[in-house]
C-alpha cells in the first residue's frame, strides 16, 4: 500500500490508519481535532465503514497540523462510522505521533460505545467552555 496524498476524503476505512487526524469546525470559527485511534473488527475482518475514533486535546483558531498535534492525548474516543469524518472536518489532513499508549488499535462490537456523527464535535466544543 502506497502513502496517503493528504488531504483526503476517505471512501472506506481501508485508507485510514492510527495517527491519522481531521479537523472538527466548532461555534466561533474555533477547530478542534479528531484522530483515528484502531479499527473496528467483525468476527477478525476490518469494518469498512466503523472505526475507532477520538477527540484529541487540542483546539485552535486554524486547521490542525501535524506539528502541533504531536504528543498530545486523546480525551474520549468510540467506534464511529466514516462519516464522523466526511460530515465534519470532512477530510483526513495528515498524521500526528499523538499519545495513544492504553488504547487499543483494534476492538470487536460491543466492547466500547460507539458515537454519532455530531458527537466528536461536542466533545471538542467542551474542551473550550462556552463556545470557546
Amino acid at each position: 500500500m502506497q502513502d496517503p496524498v493528504y488531504p483526503f476524503v476517505p471512501k472506506s476505512t481501508c485508507s485510514l490508519k492510527r495517527g491519522q487526524f481531521w479537523a472538527i469546525p466548532l461555534d466561533g470559527g474555533r477547530y478542534g481535532a479528531g484522530c483515528v485511534v484502531g479499527e473496528h473488527a467483525i468476527a477478525g475482518k476490518p469494518s469498512t465503514l466503523l472505526f475507532i475514533a477520538g477527540v484529541v486535546r487540542w483546539l485552535g483558531s486554524r486547521l490542525p497540523t501535524s506539528a502541533e498535534l504531536a504528543g498530545h492525548s486523546v480525551v474520549e474516543f468510540a467506534f464511529a462510522h466514516l462519516k464522523v469524518v466526511t460530515e465534519s472536518g470532512g477530510s483526513i489532513l495528515g498524521e500526528a505521533e499523538f499519545q495513544l499508549p492504553d488504547l487499543p488499535d483494534a476492538a470487536a462490537a460491543a466492547s466500547i460505545p460507539t458515537w454519532g456523527f455530531g458527537v466528536p464535535k461536542l466533545l471538542a466544543q467542551r474542551l473550550g467552555g462556552n463556545g470557546g
